[in-house]
């Protein structure tokens, strides 16, 4: 409704409101840009300056604030005065005490909960450290108000509002103009259109009212009027020539081996060859009624676009379908005539086409480029097909779930629904051998769908990791504890040397058990192993997912701490949950931990076996005080220090 109003308007409206839109709105478009750049660079200038600000006084009330000269730093702050746009400033100390300040507030703002409020006024926070060395005295915090750069932005809004309508007014003029130049000989033309109208074209011809390009088209248009008398007699003459063309086509197209149809829009059938005729009737299907042929296919999608392609006069090529009893695949493809509206069908049965190929890609996939153990499913996981390797190795079988041997559902519904979405899936399942053994086997499934991408079967592939397996194992047993799990000596100083080499500072921490032996001696070494399994999960509690825990031997244990602000914390935490209650197997024994620790940073080139060493002597250092507690170690030094 909206393009018919708009196609019915003058050609004066049209040539020259779009002109005057598109002009104005680039106008209004530039100046909200130029709008937007100047707000944001005078907001951007208003915090530089603040924080250039700032950063001077903080340095300035170092010395005022490490003495407590207050009258210094009121000095200071009095001299940020100067910047008419700054309302207020503090100085503040890390126990958010107020040191000095300044302040030169608005009517609408005043302290609220150790801040400046404003109702109306819009500020600006800036607030910069005052540090010595590493030590933090305070921080200084400014107040600016954004009102200047708020008016100046109200003015450049109300000079932007002023020239945009200033640019509009003119840009109406313009299209005004420009419609005077190219609008009028259109009008001309039209004149000139509306005579041959109304007199005939036979014997008269359109006068020429202007000398420019459209009356040059004019005169064209009167020399293509004087030749179409000549021509007619040489169009009868065609069309005699074009009659006979027809009668040759209709014969070559009656010997032709695939089916053709000429249909109308309305799905009426003009013609059809024999091959056709011979097609169809193995369907008991008419080749004159395209509808009753339309509804014995399948898809609908693909019917329906055939039938949308005829009523169109459009071209479609290649469309399958499919005979809803026997299954018989046609290909079928519309080409447009140039008479009449009508449209030539070929259709051609490729269903042997089909089949053979779908054969040819299954022995292929199969048995030419699979390797490994491969099976062919049908939907119901019935075995179809096996290949020699899956023979040899799992024997022959006939259904997939007598292969699995973990107790689990043939196919879960997860794994299905990946399956059935993506067309592959990958997994790992036991499965038994052709011995009667269980091997964890590593195991691919691809779907097989027909031309109608539903899905008909699935191949497998079965590859066998027994020996990958067995290496993780034994690779496992060769790193790790065997008592507590946990990384052994030669994994711990491997995983802690890469770290360190990665550039990761640490704490090393040695634990060794205080009282264990006597555990050992009073209720037996099984005791004292679920006590060490008891410490390591205690250990592994104590610290983050990103330490590392291992066991050095007997009752030693080292720990990395990578998060080097929270050592003590962690220490006493440590020391605490090991100095807990342990009841195992209805005994209580009591055990504690001497733990020295050696900061290792990424700096330091000491090897970490010398860290160990060191970390070694901290605990015994840790033990001459009494046990129960922890001692730190220099970086290259020997002996312990006492840092707690």
């Amino acid at each position: 409704m909206i393009f018919r109003f708009l196609n019915n308007l003058p050609l004066r409206v049209k040539f020259v409101l779009p002109t005057w839109l598109l002009m104005t709105a680039g106008v209004m478009f530039l100046g909200m840009a130029v709008d937007h750049i100047v707000g944001k660079n005078l907001e951007k200038s208003l915090i530089s300056r603040a924080t250039v600000m700032a950063n001077a006084a903080a340095s300035n009330l170092t010395a005022a604030i490490a003495f407590g000269d207050m009258e210094t730093g009121r000095e200071q702050l009095t001299a940020l005065s100067a910047d008419p746009d700054l309302i207020a400033a503090r100085v503040v100390s890390p126990n958010h005490v107020e040191f000095v300040s300044f302040l030169r507030l608005p009517i609408d703002c005043g302290p609220q909960d150790n801040t400046i409020a404003c109702t109306d006024t819009a500020t600006e926070y800036v607030v910069r450290p005052i540090v010595l060395g590493k030590e933090t005295l305070g921080k200084i915090e400014l107040y600016i108000s954004r009102e200047t750069i708020d008016r100046e932005h109200r003015i450049l809004l109300a000079y932007l509002a002023i020239g945009t309508g200033l640019l509009s007014f003119f840009s109406l003029m313009f299209a005004q103009l420009l419609h005077q130049f190219v609008a009028s000989p259109l009008a001309s033309l039209h004149q000139s259109m509306s005579a041959i109208i109304r007199l005939g074209v036979l014997n008269r011809t359109i006068p020429v009212r202007h000398d420019d390009e459209l009356g040059q088209l004019t005169t064209c248009f009167n020399e293509m009027v004087m030749n179409l008398s000549e021509r007619d007699s040489q169009l009868k003459q065609t069309l005699k020539e074009l009659e006979k063309k027809s009668r040759y086509i209709s014969q070559v197209l009656d010997t032709m081996e695939h089916g053709v149809i000429v249909a109308s829009p309305g799905d009426k059938v003009t013609y059809y060859n024999p091959a056709a005729a011979n097609q169809l009737s193995r369907f008991g299907c008419s080749p004159t009624d395209l509808d009753e042929l339309l509804v014995s296919f399948e898809p609908v999608s693909s019917m329906m676009a055939i039938s949308r392609a005829v009523d169109k006069h459009l071209p479609l090529t290649n469309v399958e379908l499919t005979h809803t009893e026997t299954g018989t695949i046609f290909l079928v493809s519309t080409h447009p005539m140039a008479s009449a509206q009508h449209s030539l069908l070929q259709f051609d049965d490729i269903t042997a086409h089909r089949e053979a190929e779908q054969r040819r890609k299954l022995a292929e996939l199969i048995f030419d480029k699979s390797p490994n153990a491969t099976l062919v499913l049908s939907r119901s996981l019935e075995i179809k097909t096996q290949n020699t390797v899956s023979v040899s190795k799992f024997g022959a079988n006939s259904q997939w779930a007598t292969l699995v041997a973990d107790g689990q559902p043939n196919v879960r519904f997860r794994e299905l629904k990946v399956l059935m979405s993506k067309g592959s899936y990958q997994w790992q399942r036991i499965i038994i051998s052709a011995t009667g053994a269980s091997l964890p086997c590593k195991i691919t499934v691809q779907t097989l769908s027909n031309h109608r991408r539903k899905v008909e079967g699935f191949v497998v592939s079965i590859v066998d990791q027994s020996v990958e397996v067995e290496i993780k194992r034994l690779n496992y047993l060769a790193n790790h504890d065997g008592l507590t799990g946990l990384s052994n000596r030669a994994s711990a100083f491997e995983k802690l040397t890469k770290n360190h080499d990665k550039g990761r500072n640490m704490y090393v921490l040695f634990i060794d058990l205080d009282g264990f032996k006597a555990v050992n001696d009073q209720y037996g070494h099984k005791v004292g192993d679920e006590l060490l399994k008891v410490v390591a999960s205690r250990m592994k509690a104590s610290v983050s997912r990103s330490d590392f825990v291992s066991r050095l031997s007997g009752d030693e244990f080292l720990i990395a701490i990578h998060d080097t602000s929270t050592i003590h914390h962690i220490v006493k935490r440590l020391l605490n949950k090991l100095n807990q209650v342990m009841i195992i197997n209805g005994c209580q024994p009591k055990v504690s931990a001497s733990i020295g620790v050696r900061f290792w940073p990424s700096v330091d080139t000491t090897p970490l076996s010398t860290v160990v060493e060191q970390a070694d002597k901290a605990m015994y250092h840790a033990k001459a005080k009494g046990k129960n507690c922890y001692s730190f170690a220099k970086a290259g030094k020997e002996e312990a220090l006492d840092f707690v």
